[in-house]
């Protein structure tokens, strides 16, 4: 079955857009506030740094970022993948949609309708700069520099478009996260002061391979912390295409690039080892780093050379099991050593805010694009429906109109995030909201409360296979209590009992006591597909290509 612009077009007739969605607030705020959208990259809502529970290492301007504003506990991706995720943000429709369902496949068509160009038409100045991930040159901003790519953490390349229209790229010194904050600051700066503005901060951390700032180095401790209780999850209970993963710290994770090992320091007879198989690659990001900046990485990260020789040579870590647990502590350390730069722009930015007097008017949302492993599973990465990839954070925060301090726990959505940005600036006209698969958040962030008619359930699809972690194609859907997903791949579901079995450690699609929960899941699995008018074979089964759409709104 082909997946075209023309198939999606003609169920639109059938099945408007509406169908999908709770009664919405249509108040038009008396003023259009700022709009201030971090996006990181890969942030775990496990480590999100607001209570004692996710803090493994202190955030204290995250911290005060939620105890200001609103943090919603269950906030999900609808495609755990950073483009796809994006694109979903954009648009506020999912993926076969908006037609950018995974990474590579074709640049994102920026003519389709997205929040920022509906700003653009109600008086907003926009702006972007840093990760944009989408392949394709960003439309509805006055001003934008980007990534290429997934750009680098060290003296990172922007991409802009010069005076005659044409694109060009510098280079600018300087650590990824502070740069992007910098260029932010300074275009607030220069603004246009009468009017209302949308800035969207971009940062690469903590995506792979979690290269933290110089300064930072050394300033996690992690020797409190311990791997969780199912990091040496063997995916017993669980269909059997779990254990076919290509994403597991223990097995997966490059020795010399994503846990910094120095290969010149290690042993010649011991690198067989030490590498697994495939995932021997080095880390470029060093070698755009000055001598001197080298010299601080390379008598850092010596030490923990050193540890993993000596473990080798004392027969420490020649144990499977330790040696894994081994490279979690490093793996750990480098990833929340990256989020402290993304604490202190925030900091930065909530202060600028402040200096200006314009935080009362200002809408500030934080999000990552999607979840992330921290060893749950034995795994790093995300993809999965699973709860740590499919799970991603949100705060907001606007004083006088959210709520401070607030833990919201409405099941949301990252198609939502649109729609609430064009009616918080009161551009949430019918022509705008009906191109939305998304609802707004604002009677949700504005009260505290879910609303009675708020949706019962969201609708999850992965489409990457094969790909780099070898991650099924499946798709599903999340309710209060349950998970219910079907893998495309190997034709298997997975059932969880979120209340019983938050962990995700057995399935219990076949157990008698479920059946009649498995036969309401599945009749709003359908239901759910055929009102977000998802293809009949979508994403596909193992042996047919990678499915490809057109945007459709």
């Amino acid at each position: 079955m082909k997946f075209s612009g023309s198939f999606l077009a003609g169920i639109l007739l059938l099945f408007p857009l509406s169908t999908v969605k709770a009664q919405q607030n249509d108040a038009r705020p008396t003023k259009q506030p700022n709009i201030l959208f971090i996006i990181t990259d890969d942030h775990a809502y496990q480590t999100l740094g607001t209570t004692k529970s996710d803090s493994p290492t202190p955030l204290p301007n995250f911290n005060k970022l939620a105890k200001q504003g609103m943090v919603f506990d269950r906030s999900y991706c609808a495609n755990s993948l950073c483009g796809p995720s994006r694109a979903c943000i954009l648009t506020g429709r999912h993926s076969h949609m908006n037609g950018f369902v995974y990474n590579g496949q074709r640049p994102f068509d920026g003519s389709q309708p997205t929040y920022p160009k509906m700003l653009q038409k109600a008086g907003y100045q926009t702006a972007l700069f840093g990760k944009w991930h989408l392949e394709s040159n960003p439309t509805g901003f006055d001003k934008w520099e980007i990534f290429p790519g997934q750009g680098s953490y060290f003296n990172p390349d922007f991409i802009s478009i010069d005076e005659k229209g044409k694109r060009q790229t510098k280079r600018v010194n300087g650590y990824a996260t502070d740069v992007v904050t910098d260029k932010c600051i300074e275009w607030m700066e220069q603004r246009d002061k009468n009017r209302p503005f949308l800035l969207v901060v971009g940062h690469k951390a903590p995506h792979r391979a979690w290269c933290p700032a110089l300064r930072h180095l050394g300033k996690v401790d992690v020797s409190k912390l311990t791997p969780p209780k199912n990091f040496h999850d063997n995916y017993a209970n669980r269909p059997e295409f779990l254990k076919k993963n290509a994403q597991t710290v223990a097995n997966h994770m490059a020795i010399f690039s994503d846990l910094k090992v120095l290969k010149n320091q290690v042993p010649e007879n011991m690198r067989k080892d030490v590498i697994s198989p495939g995932y021997g690659w080095e880390l470029g990001d060093v070698n755009r780093l000055s001598p001197e900046e080298k010299k601080i990485w390379t008598d850092y990260y010596s030490k923990r050379t050193k540890s993993l020789v000596d473990g080798m040579k004392s027969g420490k870590l020649k144990d499977p099991k330790k040696f894994a647990e081994w490279k979690w502590y490093a793996y750990i350390e480098d990833y929340l050593g990256c989020l402290l730069s993304v604490d202190e722009s925030i900091g930065r930015l909530m202060k600028y805010l402040d200096k200006e007097g314009i935080s009362r008017d200002t809408l500030v949302i934080y999000c990552g694009d999607q979840g992330f492993y921290m060893g749950e599973h034995g795994m790093y990465d995300k993809r999965w429906i699973f709860e740590e990839s499919f799970r991603m954070p949100l705060i907001m925060r606007w004083p006088g109109t959210i709520p401070a301090g607030v833990r919201n726990n409405t099941i949301v959505q990252n198609i939502d995030y649109a729609p609430t940005m064009i009616t918080a600036a009161g551009a949430n006209t019918p022509e705008n909201m009906k191109t939305f698969q998304g609802l707004s958040l604002l009677p949700v962030a504005t009260t505290g409360k879910t609303p009675k008619d708020w949706r019962d359930a969201i609708y999850y699809c992965f489409y990457e296979n094969p790909g780099e972690h070898n991650a099924p194609r499946h798709d599903g859907i999340r309710t209060e209590r349950y998970t219910l997903s079907y893998i495309w791949t190997s034709d298997e579901w997975m059932l969880f009992d979120m209340k019983k079995d938050p962990s995700q450690m057995r399935n219990v699609f076949n157990d008698p006591q479920y059946k009649s929960v498995v036969q309401s899941l599945q009749k709003k699995y359908h239901e759910l597909r055929t009102n977000y008018r998802v293809p009949e074979n979508s994403p596909g089964p193992v042996g047919t290509p990678k499915p490809k759409f057109e945007a459709s709104w």
